[in-house]
Protein backbone atom coordinates (compact mmCIF):
# COMPACT_ATOMS: atom_id res chain seq x y z
CA UNK A 1 0.00 0.00 0.00
CA UNK A 2 2.58 1.95 0.81
CA UNK A 3 4.48 1.39 -2.52
CA UNK A 4 1.06 2.36 -4.11
CA UNK A 5 1.21 5.89 -2.22
CA UNK A 6 4.68 6.58 -3.45
CA UNK A 7 3.97 5.64 -7.12
CA UNK A 8 0.60 7.73 -7.20
CA UNK A 9 3.15 10.98 -5.56
CA UNK A 10 5.70 9.92 -8.39
CA UNK A 11 2.99 9.78 -11.25
CA UNK A 12 1.45 12.92 -9.79
CA UNK A 13 4.77 14.70 -9.97
CA UNK A 14 4.95 13.70 -13.12
CA UNK A 15 2.04 14.88 -14.31
CA UNK A 16 2.36 18.52 -12.12
CA UNK A 17 5.46 18.50 -14.28
CA UNK A 18 3.81 17.65 -17.50
CA UNK A 19 1.22 20.28 -16.51
CA UNK A 20 3.86 23.47 -15.88
CA UNK A 21 5.10 22.17 -19.33
CA UNK A 22 1.60 22.52 -20.91
CA UNK A 23 0.68 25.57 -19.34
CA UNK A 24 3.98 26.91 -20.07
CA UNK A 25 3.43 26.34 -23.66
CA UNK A 26 -0.07 27.96 -24.32
CA UNK A 27 -0.05 30.86 -21.82
CA UNK A 28 4.00 31.28 -21.79
CA UNK A 29 4.15 31.35 -17.79
CA UNK A 30 4.85 28.24 -15.10
CA UNK A 31 3.36 28.05 -12.07
CA UNK A 32 5.57 30.53 -9.97
CA UNK A 33 4.60 33.23 -12.66
CA UNK A 34 1.07 32.82 -12.13
CA UNK A 35 1.54 32.46 -8.53
CA UNK A 36 3.50 36.20 -8.58
CA UNK A 37 0.94 37.31 -11.07
CA UNK A 38 -1.89 36.32 -8.79
CA UNK A 39 -0.44 38.19 -5.05
CA UNK A 40 -0.01 41.15 -7.92
CA UNK A 41 -3.59 41.24 -8.46
CA UNK A 42 -4.51 40.31 -5.05
CA UNK A 43 -1.94 43.15 -3.38
CA UNK A 44 -2.99 46.65 -4.66
CA UNK A 45 0.82 48.16 -2.88
CA UNK A 46 2.86 45.63 -4.42
CA UNK A 47 1.17 45.91 -7.61
CA UNK A 48 1.45 49.41 -7.43
CA UNK A 49 5.43 49.25 -6.82
CA UNK A 50 5.96 46.64 -9.59
CA UNK A 51 4.04 49.13 -11.80
CA UNK A 52 6.18 52.14 -10.74
CA UNK A 53 9.30 50.69 -12.08
CA UNK A 54 7.37 50.60 -15.70
CA UNK A 55 5.59 53.42 -15.93
CA UNK A 56 8.12 55.74 -16.90
CA UNK A 57 10.00 53.90 -19.11
CA UNK A 58 6.24 53.29 -20.91
CA UNK A 59 5.33 57.15 -20.91
CA UNK A 60 9.11 57.73 -22.46
CA UNK A 61 8.33 55.42 -24.75
CA UNK A 62 4.97 56.93 -25.56
CA UNK A 63 6.14 60.31 -25.97
CA UNK A 64 8.25 59.02 -28.40
CA UNK A 65 5.48 57.92 -30.45
CA UNK A 66 3.99 60.92 -30.16
CA UNK A 67 1.12 58.84 -28.28
CA UNK A 68 1.13 61.28 -25.76
CA UNK A 69 3.23 64.70 -25.03
CA UNK A 70 4.57 67.19 -22.38
CA UNK A 71 1.70 69.31 -22.96
CA UNK A 72 -0.78 66.59 -21.74
CA UNK A 73 1.04 65.80 -19.10
CA UNK A 74 1.48 68.56 -17.05
CA UNK A 75 -1.92 69.13 -15.75
CA UNK A 76 -1.50 65.90 -14.07
CA UNK A 77 1.59 66.54 -12.67
CA UNK A 78 0.82 70.34 -11.41
CA UNK A 79 -2.78 68.89 -10.14
CA UNK A 80 -0.30 65.88 -8.34
CA UNK A 81 1.80 68.14 -6.47
CA UNK A 82 -0.97 70.51 -5.30
CA UNK A 83 -2.40 67.49 -3.90
CA UNK A 84 0.77 66.47 -2.03
CA UNK A 85 1.68 70.08 -0.97
CA UNK A 86 -2.07 70.37 0.59
CA UNK A 87 -1.81 67.14 2.59
CA UNK A 88 1.50 67.06 3.54
CA UNK A 89 3.75 70.10 2.29
CA UNK A 90 6.85 69.13 4.68
CA UNK A 91 7.19 65.75 2.84
CA UNK A 92 7.95 68.03 -0.26
CA UNK A 93 9.97 70.14 1.18
CA UNK A 94 12.11 67.36 2.64
CA UNK A 95 12.60 66.32 -0.97
CA UNK A 96 13.40 69.52 -2.14
CA UNK A 97 15.75 70.23 0.75
CA UNK A 98 18.52 69.13 -0.31
CA UNK A 99 18.47 70.46 -3.70
CA UNK A 100 16.54 74.13 -3.33
CA UNK A 101 18.71 75.44 -0.13
CA UNK A 102 21.73 75.54 -1.93
CA UNK A 103 20.51 77.73 -4.55
CA UNK A 104 18.01 79.84 -1.94
CA UNK A 105 21.78 80.51 0.11
CA UNK A 106 23.42 81.43 -3.02
CA UNK A 107 21.01 83.96 -3.72
CA UNK A 108 21.02 85.23 -0.54
CA UNK A 109 25.08 85.29 -0.43
CA UNK A 110 24.78 87.50 -3.63
CA UNK A 111 22.48 89.95 -1.99
CA UNK A 112 24.69 90.26 0.75
CA UNK A 113 27.64 90.51 -1.10
CA UNK A 114 26.11 93.42 -3.08
CA UNK A 115 25.25 94.90 0.44
CA UNK A 116 28.91 94.34 1.55
CA UNK A 117 29.68 96.60 -1.83
CA UNK A 118 26.97 99.28 -1.08
CA UNK A 119 28.46 99.47 2.51
CA UNK A 120 31.96 99.99 1.58
CA UNK A 121 30.75 102.49 -0.83
CA UNK A 122 29.30 104.31 1.97
CA UNK A 123 31.76 103.66 4.41
CA UNK A 124 34.59 104.95 2.37
CA UNK A 125 34.61 108.01 3.02
CA UNK A 126 34.94 107.83 6.95
CA UNK A 127 37.77 109.20 8.34
CA UNK A 128 37.55 108.43 12.14
CA UNK A 129 41.03 107.13 13.74
CA UNK A 130 39.18 103.92 14.07
CA UNK A 131 38.21 103.57 10.33
CA UNK A 132 41.79 104.63 9.22
CA UNK A 133 43.29 101.64 11.46
CA UNK A 134 40.49 99.52 9.72
CA UNK A 135 41.52 100.80 6.56
CA UNK A 136 45.61 99.83 6.82
CA UNK A 137 44.23 96.57 8.06
CA UNK A 138 42.68 96.00 5.45
CA UNK A 139 45.56 97.08 3.37
CA UNK A 140 47.83 94.74 5.03
CA UNK A 141 45.59 91.55 5.61
CA UNK A 142 44.41 91.21 2.49
CA UNK A 143 40.66 91.75 3.45
CA UNK A 144 38.11 94.70 1.91
CA UNK A 145 37.62 97.49 4.13
CA UNK A 146 33.48 96.24 4.42
CA UNK A 147 34.35 93.24 5.58
CA UNK A 148 36.80 94.75 8.34
CA UNK A 149 34.26 96.91 9.36
CA UNK A 150 31.18 94.49 9.66
CA UNK A 151 33.52 91.74 11.53
CA UNK A 152 36.60 92.88 12.90
CA UNK A 153 38.46 89.82 13.10
CA UNK A 154 36.47 87.27 14.49
CA UNK A 155 38.70 84.21 16.70
CA UNK A 156 37.44 81.05 17.17
CA UNK A 157 37.97 77.09 17.54
CA UNK A 158 35.55 74.44 16.87
CA UNK A 159 35.61 72.20 18.92
CA UNK A 160 33.40 69.35 18.12
CA UNK A 161 31.05 68.81 15.97
CA UNK A 162 27.84 65.92 16.40
CA UNK A 163 25.64 64.00 13.51
CA UNK A 164 22.01 63.30 15.71
CA UNK A 165 19.22 61.66 14.29
CA UNK A 166 16.08 64.40 14.52
CA UNK A 167 13.54 61.26 14.97
CA UNK A 168 15.26 59.17 17.53
CA UNK A 169 17.78 61.14 19.01
CA UNK A 170 20.72 58.91 18.24
CA UNK A 171 24.06 60.09 18.10
CA UNK A 172 25.19 59.08 14.22
CA UNK A 173 28.83 60.26 14.00
CA UNK A 174 30.75 62.81 15.75
CA UNK A 175 34.42 64.64 14.66
CA UNK A 176 36.53 66.45 16.88
CA UNK A 177 39.52 69.01 16.88
CA UNK A 178 42.46 65.89 17.39
CA UNK A 179 42.20 65.28 21.74
CA UNK A 180 40.28 68.70 22.03
CA UNK A 181 36.92 66.76 22.99
CA UNK A 182 34.74 68.63 25.54
CA UNK A 183 32.33 66.11 26.30
CA UNK A 184 32.93 63.24 27.88
CA UNK A 185 30.04 61.08 26.64
CA UNK A 186 28.81 62.19 22.97
CA UNK A 187 25.43 59.61 23.25
CA UNK A 188 24.86 61.83 26.32
CA UNK A 189 25.23 64.89 24.88
CA UNK A 190 23.31 63.99 21.59
CA UNK A 191 20.14 62.97 24.06
CA UNK A 192 20.13 65.92 25.57
CA UNK A 193 20.86 68.32 22.73
CA UNK A 194 17.23 66.40 21.08
CA UNK A 195 15.93 67.01 24.18
CA UNK A 196 16.36 70.98 24.54
CA UNK A 197 15.21 70.72 21.20
CA UNK A 198 11.95 69.15 21.88
CA UNK A 199 11.59 71.07 25.29
CA UNK A 200 11.92 74.66 23.48
CA UNK A 201 9.77 73.23 20.36
CA UNK A 202 7.10 71.53 22.71
CA UNK A 203 6.97 74.61 25.53
CA UNK A 204 7.37 77.50 23.50
CA UNK A 205 4.71 76.87 20.70
CA UNK A 206 7.45 77.48 18.29
CA UNK A 207 6.43 76.48 14.93
CA UNK A 208 8.63 73.90 13.29
CA UNK A 209 10.01 76.60 10.62
CA UNK A 210 11.12 78.72 13.78
CA UNK A 211 13.75 75.68 15.04
CA UNK A 212 16.14 75.82 17.26
CA UNK A 213 19.69 77.14 16.31
CA UNK A 214 21.91 78.32 19.23
CA UNK A 215 22.62 77.25 22.70
CA UNK A 216 25.22 79.51 24.65
CA UNK A 217 26.76 76.86 27.16
CA UNK A 218 29.59 78.58 29.56
CA UNK A 219 31.76 80.20 27.11
CA UNK A 220 31.01 77.45 24.25
CA UNK A 221 28.70 78.22 21.50
CA UNK A 222 26.42 75.15 20.08
CA UNK A 223 25.20 76.20 17.11
CA UNK A 224 22.51 73.92 15.93
CA UNK A 225 21.84 73.29 11.87
CA UNK A 226 18.77 70.98 10.94
CA UNK A 227 17.56 68.57 8.39
CA UNK A 228 14.76 66.58 7.28
CA UNK A 229 16.21 63.47 8.80
CA UNK A 230 19.48 64.56 11.17
CA UNK A 231 20.90 67.23 13.10
CA UNK A 232 24.17 68.47 13.16
CA UNK A 233 25.53 70.89 15.95
CA UNK A 234 29.01 72.28 16.18
CA UNK A 235 30.81 73.33 20.16
CA UNK A 236 32.72 76.44 19.43
CA UNK A 237 34.49 78.42 21.62
CA UNK A 238 34.60 81.63 20.75
CA UNK A 239 32.36 83.83 18.26
CA UNK A 240 32.39 81.89 15.34
CA UNK A 241 31.40 84.29 11.60
CA UNK A 242 28.46 84.02 10.18
CA UNK A 243 29.93 82.14 7.34
CA UNK A 244 30.97 79.15 9.70
CA UNK A 245 26.89 79.02 9.80
CA UNK A 246 27.00 78.50 5.98
CA UNK A 247 29.66 75.75 5.63
CA UNK A 248 26.88 73.84 8.91
CA UNK A 249 24.22 74.36 6.52
CA UNK A 250 26.54 73.08 3.45
CA UNK A 251 27.18 70.18 5.64
CA UNK A 252 24.21 68.81 6.77
CA UNK A 253 22.55 69.19 3.03
CA UNK A 254 25.44 67.16 1.38
CA UNK A 255 24.60 64.66 4.66
CA UNK A 256 20.67 64.57 3.62
CA UNK A 257 22.06 64.46 -0.34
CA UNK A 258 24.03 61.24 -0.27
CA UNK A 259 22.22 59.24 2.69
CA UNK A 260 18.62 60.47 2.50
CA UNK A 261 17.73 56.65 2.11
CA UNK A 262 19.72 55.64 5.19
CA UNK A 263 18.62 58.27 7.22
CA UNK A 264 14.93 57.67 6.26
CA UNK A 265 15.31 53.72 7.08
CA UNK A 266 17.37 54.64 10.02
CA UNK A 267 17.36 51.94 12.98
CA UNK A 268 20.04 52.46 14.95
CA UNK A 269 22.84 51.02 13.44
CA UNK A 270 24.98 53.80 12.89
CA UNK A 271 27.44 51.66 10.44
CA UNK A 272 25.64 52.64 7.17
CA UNK A 273 26.44 56.39 7.99
CA UNK A 274 30.11 55.87 8.90
CA UNK A 275 31.01 58.18 5.91
CA UNK A 276 29.03 61.39 7.10
CA UNK A 277 32.22 61.85 9.32
CA UNK A 278 33.92 63.02 6.53
CA UNK A 279 31.47 66.04 6.18
CA UNK A 280 31.79 66.53 10.14
CA UNK A 281 35.71 66.80 9.74
CA UNK A 282 35.43 69.82 7.52
CA UNK A 283 33.49 71.75 10.13
CA UNK A 284 36.37 71.60 11.86
CA UNK A 285 37.80 74.89 11.67
CA UNK A 286 39.73 77.82 13.26
CA UNK A 287 40.39 81.39 13.00
CA UNK A 288 43.28 83.18 15.28
CA UNK A 289 44.67 86.72 14.84
CA UNK A 290 47.82 87.11 12.92
CA UNK A 291 51.14 87.66 14.96
CA UNK A 292 51.91 90.77 14.14
CA UNK A 293 55.31 91.06 12.53
CA UNK A 294 58.09 93.44 12.67
CA UNK A 295 57.62 96.14 9.70
CA UNK A 296 61.05 95.15 7.58
CA UNK A 297 62.45 98.83 7.94
CA UNK A 298 65.68 98.82 5.84
CA UNK A 299 63.44 97.18 3.24
CA UNK A 300 61.10 99.79 3.37
CA UNK A 301 63.70 102.07 3.40
CA UNK A 302 65.90 100.45 0.58
CA UNK A 303 62.47 100.07 -1.33
CA UNK A 304 61.82 104.07 -1.03
CA UNK A 305 65.28 105.12 -1.96
CA UNK A 306 65.22 102.69 -5.18
CA UNK A 307 61.45 103.90 -5.93
CA UNK A 308 63.13 107.68 -5.06
CA UNK A 309 66.26 106.87 -7.52
CA UNK A 310 63.90 105.50 -10.52
CA UNK A 311 61.68 108.41 -9.57
CA UNK A 312 64.60 110.52 -9.87
CA UNK A 313 65.62 109.00 -13.53
CA UNK A 314 62.14 109.16 -14.26
CA UNK A 315 62.17 112.87 -14.15
CA UNK A 316 65.47 113.66 -15.58
CA UNK A 317 64.55 111.77 -18.57
CA UNK A 318 60.62 113.57 -19.08
CA UNK A 319 63.14 116.56 -18.40
CA UNK A 320 65.57 115.81 -20.86
CA UNK A 321 62.82 114.67 -23.32
CA UNK A 322 60.83 117.71 -22.34
CA UNK A 323 63.99 120.27 -23.40
CA UNK A 324 65.03 118.33 -26.83
CA UNK A 325 61.48 118.70 -28.00
CA UNK A 326 61.38 122.35 -27.28
CA UNK A 327 65.06 122.90 -29.41
CA UNK A 328 63.23 120.52 -32.05
CA UNK A 329 60.35 122.81 -32.34
CA UNK A 330 62.73 125.57 -32.48
CA UNK A 331 64.62 124.08 -35.31
CA UNK A 332 61.75 123.49 -37.21
CA UNK A 333 60.28 126.82 -37.02
CA UNK A 334 63.56 128.53 -37.14
CA UNK A 335 63.59 130.42 -41.29
CA UNK A 336 67.39 128.87 -42.89
CA UNK A 337 67.09 125.73 -40.86
CA UNK A 338 65.24 122.32 -42.11
CA UNK A 339 65.58 119.42 -39.99
CA UNK A 340 65.36 115.58 -41.67
CA UNK A 341 66.38 113.30 -38.88
CA UNK A 342 67.81 112.97 -35.83
CA UNK A 343 69.31 110.53 -33.79
CA UNK A 344 71.40 109.39 -30.64
CA UNK A 345 74.76 108.41 -30.75
CA UNK A 346 77.26 107.97 -27.88
CA UNK A 347 74.85 110.09 -25.44
CA UNK A 348 74.80 113.11 -28.15
CA UNK A 349 71.32 113.63 -30.16
CA UNK A 350 72.19 114.09 -33.83
CA UNK A 351 70.28 116.57 -35.98
CA UNK A 352 70.75 116.33 -39.51
CA UNK A 353 69.28 118.41 -42.21
CA UNK A 354 69.68 121.87 -44.14
CA UNK A 355 70.72 125.46 -42.69
CA UNK A 356 70.95 128.26 -44.90
CA UNK A 357 74.15 130.08 -44.04
CA UNK A 358 72.46 133.59 -42.92
CA UNK A 359 70.19 130.97 -40.68
CA UNK A 360 71.00 131.46 -36.75
CA UNK A 361 73.43 129.44 -35.29
CA UNK A 362 71.27 126.00 -34.05
CA UNK A 363 74.18 126.11 -31.16
CA UNK A 364 72.12 129.30 -29.67
CA UNK A 365 69.22 128.08 -30.41
CA UNK A 366 70.02 125.27 -27.61
CA UNK A 367 71.08 127.16 -25.54
CA UNK A 368 68.22 128.75 -25.54
CA UNK A 369 66.45 125.38 -24.73
CA UNK A 370 68.39 125.15 -21.60
CA UNK A 371 70.34 122.07 -23.58
CA UNK A 372 74.19 122.23 -23.00
CA UNK A 373 76.07 122.01 -25.91
CA UNK A 374 77.69 118.64 -25.23
CA UNK A 375 74.35 116.91 -25.31
CA UNK A 376 73.83 118.34 -28.98
CA UNK A 377 75.39 118.04 -32.64
CA UNK A 378 74.41 118.96 -36.19
CA UNK A 379 75.04 117.61 -39.52
CA UNK A 380 73.40 120.39 -41.40
CA UNK A 381 74.46 120.85 -44.87
CA UNK A 382 74.44 124.13 -46.54
CA UNK A 383 71.57 125.46 -49.36
CA UNK A 384 69.77 128.83 -49.97
CA UNK A 385 66.71 129.83 -48.48
CA UNK A 386 63.78 131.32 -50.02
CA UNK A 387 62.21 132.55 -47.30
CA UNK A 388 61.21 135.96 -46.95
CA UNK A 389 63.16 136.71 -43.91
CA UNK A 390 66.54 135.58 -45.20
CA UNK A 391 65.94 136.91 -48.28
CA UNK A 392 65.91 140.18 -46.76
CA UNK A 393 68.84 139.67 -44.46
CA UNK A 394 70.63 138.65 -47.13
CA UNK A 395 70.04 141.60 -49.65
CA UNK A 396 71.25 143.80 -46.45
CA UNK A 397 74.26 141.68 -46.09
CA UNK A 398 75.15 142.17 -49.97
CA UNK A 399 73.53 145.84 -50.79
CA UNK A 400 75.13 147.00 -46.78
CA UNK A 401 72.28 149.98 -47.01
CA UNK A 402 72.97 153.58 -45.65
CA UNK A 403 71.54 154.31 -42.44
CA UNK A 404 68.97 156.43 -44.65
CA UNK A 405 67.53 153.51 -46.58
CA UNK A 406 65.32 150.81 -45.53
CA UNK A 407 64.51 147.91 -47.35
CA UNK A 408 61.64 145.37 -46.92
CA UNK A 409 60.48 141.98 -49.20
CA UNK A 410 57.47 141.04 -50.64
CA UNK A 411 56.37 138.48 -52.80
CA UNK A 412 59.63 138.60 -54.65
CA UNK A 413 60.01 142.20 -54.73
CA UNK A 414 63.05 144.22 -52.82
CA UNK A 415 61.58 147.54 -52.08
CA UNK A 416 64.07 150.64 -50.88
CA UNK A 417 62.75 153.65 -49.15
CA UNK A 418 64.37 156.76 -47.89
CA UNK A 419 67.44 158.30 -49.55
CA UNK A 420 70.47 157.45 -50.93
CA UNK A 421 73.46 158.75 -53.25
CA UNK A 422 73.25 158.16 -57.08
CA UNK A 423 76.90 155.89 -56.37
CA UNK A 424 74.94 153.55 -53.72
CA UNK A 425 71.41 153.55 -55.59
CA UNK A 426 73.54 152.96 -59.44
CA UNK A 427 75.49 150.01 -57.27
CA UNK A 428 72.53 148.61 -55.65
CA UNK A 429 70.38 148.24 -58.64
CA UNK A 430 73.12 145.66 -60.33
CA UNK A 431 73.52 143.93 -57.21
CA UNK A 432 69.74 143.28 -56.49
CA UNK A 433 68.65 141.59 -59.04
CA UNK A 434 71.43 138.59 -58.70
CA UNK A 435 69.96 137.99 -55.03
CA UNK A 436 68.45 134.87 -54.87
CA UNK A 437 64.40 135.25 -54.55
CA UNK A 438 64.64 138.88 -55.90
CA UNK A 439 62.50 139.18 -58.79
CA UNK A 440 62.46 143.14 -58.91
CA UNK A 441 64.00 145.92 -57.15
CA UNK A 442 61.55 148.92 -56.60
CA UNK A 443 63.18 152.29 -55.65
CA UNK A 444 60.47 154.02 -56.54
CA UNK A 445 60.04 155.34 -53.11
CA UNK A 446 63.83 156.57 -52.62
CA UNK A 447 65.43 160.23 -52.79
CA UNK A 448 68.92 161.28 -54.22
CA UNK A 449 71.20 163.11 -52.48
CA UNK A 450 74.32 164.12 -53.82
CA UNK A 451 77.30 162.82 -52.18
CA UNK A 452 80.55 165.31 -51.03
CA UNK A 453 81.98 165.12 -54.79
CA UNK A 454 78.52 166.02 -56.52
CA UNK A 455 78.50 168.89 -54.04
CA UNK A 456 81.79 170.11 -54.97
CA UNK A 457 81.27 169.89 -58.30
CA UNK A 458 77.62 172.01 -57.82
CA UNK A 459 79.23 174.12 -56.01
CA UNK A 460 81.99 175.07 -58.69
CA UNK A 461 79.37 175.23 -61.23
CA UNK A 462 77.17 178.10 -58.97
CA UNK A 463 80.76 180.23 -58.55
CA UNK A 464 80.55 180.20 -62.25
CA UNK A 465 77.85 182.34 -62.31
CA UNK A 466 78.20 186.13 -62.32
CA UNK A 467 76.16 189.35 -63.28
CA UNK A 468 77.66 193.13 -64.89
CA UNK A 469 75.92 195.83 -64.26
CA UNK A 470 75.94 199.56 -65.26
CA UNK A 471 77.52 202.32 -62.63
CA UNK A 472 75.21 201.97 -59.27
CA UNK A 473 72.43 200.57 -61.14
CA UNK A 474 70.93 196.51 -60.00
CA UNK A 475 68.42 196.02 -62.23
CA UNK A 476 68.43 192.73 -63.91
CA UNK A 477 67.60 192.24 -67.58
CA UNK A 478 65.45 189.92 -69.17
CA UNK A 479 68.54 187.68 -70.14
CA UNK A 480 70.07 188.31 -66.72
CA UNK A 481 66.58 186.85 -65.44
CA UNK A 482 67.00 183.86 -67.06
CA UNK A 483 70.30 183.57 -65.51
CA UNK A 484 69.14 184.61 -62.60
CA UNK A 485 66.57 181.59 -62.14
CA UNK A 486 68.50 179.40 -63.18
CA UNK A 487 70.86 179.78 -60.58
CA UNK A 488 68.39 180.20 -58.08
CA UNK A 489 67.16 176.96 -59.09
CA UNK A 490 70.42 175.22 -58.42
CA UNK A 491 71.05 177.07 -55.25
CA UNK A 492 67.85 175.60 -54.51
CA UNK A 493 68.17 172.37 -55.53
CA UNK A 494 71.42 170.39 -54.66
CA UNK A 495 72.54 172.66 -51.73
CA UNK A 496 70.97 171.26 -48.33
CA UNK A 497 69.95 174.47 -45.85
CA UNK A 498 69.09 172.24 -42.74
CA UNK A 499 70.61 174.17 -40.24
CA UNK A 500 70.57 170.98 -37.87
CA UNK A 501 73.37 169.37 -39.27
CA UNK A 502 77.03 170.12 -38.21
CA UNK A 503 77.49 172.23 -41.56
CA UNK A 504 75.68 174.00 -43.54
CA UNK A 505 76.50 175.87 -47.20
CA UNK A 506 77.28 179.78 -47.00
CA UNK A 507 77.07 181.29 -50.13
CA UNK A 508 79.29 184.77 -50.40
CA UNK A 509 77.58 187.64 -52.97
CA UNK A 510 80.66 189.13 -53.74
CA UNK A 511 80.67 193.03 -55.31
CA UNK A 512 83.94 193.96 -57.83
CA UNK A 513 85.46 196.75 -58.19
CA UNK A 514 88.58 198.68 -59.06
CA UNK A 515 91.06 200.95 -56.73
CA UNK A 516 90.90 203.92 -59.35
CA UNK A 517 89.46 206.86 -58.50
CA UNK A 518 88.26 207.09 -55.02
CA UNK A 519 88.92 203.94 -53.89
CA UNK A 520 87.06 204.18 -50.47
CA UNK A 521 84.24 205.45 -52.43
CA UNK A 522 84.02 202.79 -55.21
CA UNK A 523 84.20 200.26 -52.15
CA UNK A 524 81.27 201.41 -51.05
CA UNK A 525 79.21 201.36 -54.16
CA UNK A 526 80.38 197.93 -54.60
CA UNK A 527 79.31 196.84 -51.07
CA UNK A 528 75.94 198.47 -51.87
CA UNK A 529 75.89 196.73 -55.06
CA UNK A 530 76.22 192.95 -53.22
CA UNK A 531 73.33 193.63 -50.86
CA UNK A 532 70.79 194.54 -53.11
CA UNK A 533 71.99 191.40 -55.41
CA UNK A 534 71.19 189.70 -52.16
CA UNK A 535 67.97 191.08 -51.32
CA UNK A 536 66.78 189.71 -54.78
CA UNK A 537 68.29 186.31 -53.72
CA UNK A 538 66.29 186.23 -50.57
CA UNK A 539 63.44 186.95 -52.33
CA UNK A 540 63.60 183.97 -54.44
CA UNK A 541 63.44 181.73 -51.96
CA UNK A 542 67.04 181.93 -50.43
CA UNK A 543 68.03 182.02 -46.46
CA UNK A 544 69.07 185.35 -46.02
CA UNK A 545 70.73 183.20 -42.97
CA UNK A 546 73.01 181.70 -45.52
CA UNK A 547 73.99 185.15 -47.64
CA UNK A 548 76.74 187.23 -47.23
CA UNK A 549 77.03 190.80 -49.10
CA UNK A 550 80.69 191.48 -49.88
CA UNK A 551 83.37 194.33 -51.80
CA UNK A 552 86.29 193.15 -53.26
CA UNK A 553 88.89 195.62 -55.74
CA UNK A 554 89.59 193.51 -58.93
CA UNK A 555 93.48 193.94 -58.17
CA UNK A 556 93.29 191.99 -55.54
CA UNK A 557 92.21 188.71 -57.13
CA UNK A 558 93.29 186.41 -59.25
CA UNK A 559 90.23 185.64 -61.18
CA UNK A 560 89.41 187.61 -64.04
CA UNK A 561 85.83 189.48 -63.35
CA UNK A 562 84.80 192.92 -64.91
CA UNK A 563 84.21 196.10 -63.21
CA UNK A 564 80.65 196.68 -61.61
CA UNK A 565 80.07 192.54 -61.52
CA UNK A 566 78.50 190.26 -59.31
CA UNK A 567 80.17 186.81 -58.68
CA UNK A 568 79.56 184.04 -55.58
CA UNK A 569 81.62 182.06 -53.72
CA UNK A 570 80.35 178.48 -51.95
CA UNK A 571 81.93 177.87 -48.31
CA UNK A 572 80.89 175.37 -45.50
CA UNK A 573 80.30 177.35 -41.47
CA UNK A 574 78.61 175.66 -38.60
CA UNK A 575 75.28 176.81 -38.09
CA UNK A 576 76.24 178.57 -35.05
CA UNK A 577 78.54 180.90 -36.47
CA UNK A 578 76.21 182.04 -38.74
Amino acid sequence: MAESNENMGFFGSMSEIKLNELRRMIVGLDTEDLRRLANLVNDPDKFSEEISELLPNSIKIMIDKGKVSYTDLIPLIESALKDSIKKDPHTLADILFPVMLPAIRKAVADDIRNMVDSLNTTLEHGFSPTRIGWRFKALFSGKSYAEIVLSHAYIYRVKQVFLIHKQSGILISSASNSDDSVTKDEDMVSSMLSAIKDFVQDSFSVDDENELNTIKVGKFNIWIEQGPGAIIAAVIDGDAPSSFRTILKESIEKIHLKHTYDLEHFDGDTSKLEKTNTYLQSCILSEQKEKKKKKPIILIFLFIVILGFIGYLLFINYESNKRFSKLENLLKTEPGIVITDDDEINGKVIFEGLRDPLANDPFELSRAANIDTSEVDFSLKPYISLENDLILKRALTILSPPTTVQLSFSNGILYAEGSATEEWITTAIDAALSIPGVIKFDISKLDEILSKKSIQRVALSIEQYYFVFKYNVVELSDEQKIKFQSLVNEVNTVLNFDFSQDSVPVIIVISHTSREGNAEANEIVAFDRAKQFTNLMIGAGIPMEVLVPKADYIEDIEEDFPIRSVSFKVIYSKPEDL
